[in-house]
Parts: structure tokens; sequence; C-alpha cells
């Protein structure tokens, strides 16, 4: 153990800024899928942003339960949480969005998308995984990527704020 401090001690002793530890825990971190083909000029800002915003929508359908709690007093600070009721037009937005985008990809597209973008499988991987070539793979996972980006468009257009209000009085 001592011997094994000592060569990482050795290794990072030209930092000057952070612990020998820190360093050690960096070097053997692995970025993500999505930020290697970013890294490599196959993803641009965009599209790494797109990936974002679908794993996002992904982890919160997906999330089996969350715990929330309410207060039943009456609020007299009238700050916005006092009604955990109604949820944000952007969540929404969002998770519709992601509905459409997933039934209008062909599942094998959706798969390897949601490969790459959720369970974070390199590339070349998911791409064998799904029997095709990894030169088809990007350009579908890239056509996936601009497809969410025109479906959210849509989404957006077509839901307003006036139509979410219109929609939780209709539960009410």
């Amino acid at each position: 153990m001592r011997k094994q401090r000592a060569a990482m001690l050795k290794r990072w002793s030209h930092k000057r800024e952070g612990t020998p530890e820190t360093h050690e825990a960096h070097s053997q971190r692995r970025a993500g899928a999505i930020a290697r083909l970013h890294a490599s000029g196959l993803l641009d800002d965009d599209e790494v942003a797109w990936s974002q915003e679908i794993a996002a929508a992904a982890e919160r359908i997906m999330a089996e339960a969350q715990v929330r709690t309410a207060s039943l007093e009456t609020r007299v600070d009238t700050s916005r949480h006092g009604d955990a009721f109604f949820e944000a037009l952007g969540a929404v937005r969002r998770e519709m969005a992601y509905s459409r985008w997933r039934a209008q990809l062909m599942p094998k597209v959706a798969a390897l998308a949601l490969d790459v973008i959720l369970h974070d499988v390199g590339l070349s991987r998911a791409a064998a995984a799904h029997g095709m070539h990894v030169r088809r793979a990007r350009r579908l996972l890239v056509e996936a990527l601009h497809h969410w980006a025109h479906v959210h468009r849509d989404v957006r257009k077509e839901v307003s704020a006036a139509d979410l209000v219109a929609a939780h009085a209709g539960l009410l």
C-alpha cells in the first residue's frame, strides 16, 4: 500500500494544484460516448445539446417514482412552489417531444440512439450490437438528433401555456 502511494505521489509530483488522489481519479475516468463523439468532431455543439435534452426527457419518463411532499398550510410568501400539481410547460413539451420522437423513429434507429445517448455505449459497439457498419450508425445517430430538433420545435409551436392551463382545468 505504501509503495503504491509513493508511486502515485511520484507520478503527480509535477502538479501544483489539486491532490494526487484527485489527479489519479481524473486520469482513470472515461468520458461518455457522446463526449467522445464531440471531442472527435463527429458531433457539433447543437447535437450534443439535443442529446442531453433527449437524455433528460427519457430519464424523467423512465423514473419509477419520485418522492414529493406537500404542505396543506396556506402559503403567505406567494411563491410558485405552493401548487405542486401543475407541471412546468417545458417539462410537458419535452415529454411530448420525446414520445413523438420515439414513435417516429424506426425501432432499430431508436434503439441505437438510446444505447449511445442513455446507456453510454460506444458508437462502434452499438453499431455491432445492432448489426450495422459504424458509418451507418453514425449517420443514423446524427439524423435522429436532428429529427429531435424538428420534433421539439413542432411541439413548442403546438403547445402553449394556455393549452397547459386548459388541460389542468379539465383535470380539476
